[in-house]
């Protein structure tokens, strides 16, 4: 499970500059409901990830006109914005797909008296909360500074994941049918704590006998077989594999997949790159 480091004021750009040397990374948006913000600002503590991972949210206000221009109920909306690794990409995303959120494209845009260049995101939405074609915003995603949530791999309790889990799930399963325009309660900074070096434990021998069997690999399951045989046969195709994600074919497959627990998307980096 991840420990979440809550950094005061903090950007994308700013917070994960060079990460990228240590591996492939991508952004996302999230557009929750107002009611889940809670849960998903602890969302990190529910995920076992294996690189930190950075999100931050954005309220709109000089913005609101805009938004609601497009259809968008801002006071009903959650925006989180995600920088996560591309191998963590699928555990992240896991939990809540399960519960029936949606991934799309939008296209974030300018609002007014605003200026930047458009910029295209992967989003998932809350099901409850449809996705519009384009979100105009004050400044890029990547560049605002905001209160960020810093999610580093590490152990932390199971009372707190299940309490975060319970949050959402109740959330998720409630109609959104009140705005919510309280402001949020100011958190408190996480303190470092520095590590005690722990003894080197000396090595036990064992004899050749003693040592644990080698287990086998798991199997694929059928739906993983499935994935594995559209993605070829969409290779062979002549598909590319960043354009597989958005063919009918897999979209179909991958949402019963994700349904039953495979980890799509961790599967999907593991065929491109076998590719």
């Amino acid at each position: 499970m991840g420990e979440v480091e809550i950094v005061e004021s903090g950007s994308l750009d700013g917070l994960t500059n060079g990460w990228e040397q240590y591996g492939a990374r991508t952004r996302i948006m999230m557009l929750g409901a107002r009611a889940d913000r809670h849960a998903l600002r602890n969302h990190g503590r529910t995920v076992a990830i294996e690189e930190s991972a950075v999100s931050v949210f954005h309220r709109p206000r000089a913005e609101r006109e805009d938004i609601e221009a497009i259809g968008l109920e801002h006071a009903l909306a959650s925006f989180q914005f995600v920088d996560v690794a591309m191998a963590d990409l699928g555990r992240w995303m896991q939990p809540l797909i399960g519960q029936g959120w949606v991934r799309g494209e939008v296209q974030i845009v300018p609002s007014s008296d605003s200026s930047f260049e458009d910029e295209n995101w992967a989003c998932f939405h809350h099901p409850a909360i449809p996705l519009p074609e384009q979100i105009p915003l004050s400044e890029s995603p990547s560049s605002m500074a905001r209160k960020a949530f810093v999610t580093h791999p590490g152990p932390i309790l199971d009372v707190a994941s299940d309490s975060a889990m319970e949050d959402l799930a109740a959330s998720m399963i409630s109609e959104i049918s009140q705005t919510m325009d309280e402001e949020e309660p100011a958190l408190a900074p996480v303190e470092e704590v520095a590590a005690e070096l722990e003894p080197v434990a000396e090595p036990i021998p064992m004899t050749e006998e003693e040592l644990p069997p080698v287990s086998a690999p798991q199997p694929e399951s059928p739906l993983e077989s499935e994935m594995r045989q559209v993605i070829s046969l969409l290779v062979a195709g002549g598909q590319e594999m960043g354009d597989i994600m958005e063919h009918p074919q897999f979209i179909e497959v991958s949402e019963r997949a994700a349904a039953a627990g495979v980890d799509v998307w961790g599967m999907f980096v593991r065929l491109s790159e076998e590719s």
